[in-house]
């Protein structure tokens, strides 16, 4: 059993350090980068990642399902740069990926921390997510913010802080409304 961690990016040189070094547990993270005009690749490499360039597109699923494509990982977690996992959740999906062999993919609380705040509310708790899953039974399509095409049987974390991925979504007004 083995899990490998996937980011995507582009230009997150802010984000990105945090993002890995929550993720040292797996056996494998790969940085899947968009041709980043800051120093995202050189942080990515310096923290042990493995780095692989995709052309830069408008969105991200393209560029998610061509790096689940580079993963060794029978176990693939699926990770923004500005999202960071607790250790009670990698504790809970290394004992899923060892101990629960007829669950082929798993959805995951996002933790959505808004202007510093964690919102619990206004669909923004529990947010659920597919981001945790066997390779080859998960694949997103080519449209923006479209939940992927699943395969198999799926299980959904309980919505408890400590098994949420931390999302630090928008850290300003003018992100916000930016986005």
């Amino acid at each position: 059993m083995s899990i490998s961690v996937v980011i995507n990016t582009l230009n997150d040189e802010k984000n990105i350090k945090k993002a890995i070094e929550s993720c040292q547990w797996a056996d494998e993270i790969i940085v899947c980068d968009m041709h980043s005009e800051d120093d995202t690749v050189k942080f990515a490499k310096e923290l042990g990642a493995k780095v692989v360039m995709h052309k830069r597109m408008d969105f991200v699923e393209p560029a998610r399902n061509f790096a689940v494509s580079k993963a060794s990982g029978e176990w693939i977690l699926i990770l923004d740069p500005d999202e960071e996992i607790p250790e009670t959740l990698n504790e809970k999906l290394i004992q899923i990926a060892k101990k629960m062999k007829q669950i082929d993919y798993v959805k995951i609380p996002r933790k959505n921390i808004i202007f510093g705040k964690w919102m619990e509310a206004s669909m923004w708790w529990p947010d659920l997510n597919v981001r945790f899953f066997k390779k080859g039974t998960v694949n997103w399509n080519n449209k923006i913010h479209r939940p992927p095409q699943v395969n198999g049987e799926g299980l959904d974390l309980e919505a408890k802080e400590e098994l949420a991925i931390i999302h630090h979504n928008y850290q300003s007004i003018g992100q916000f409304i930016e986005r």
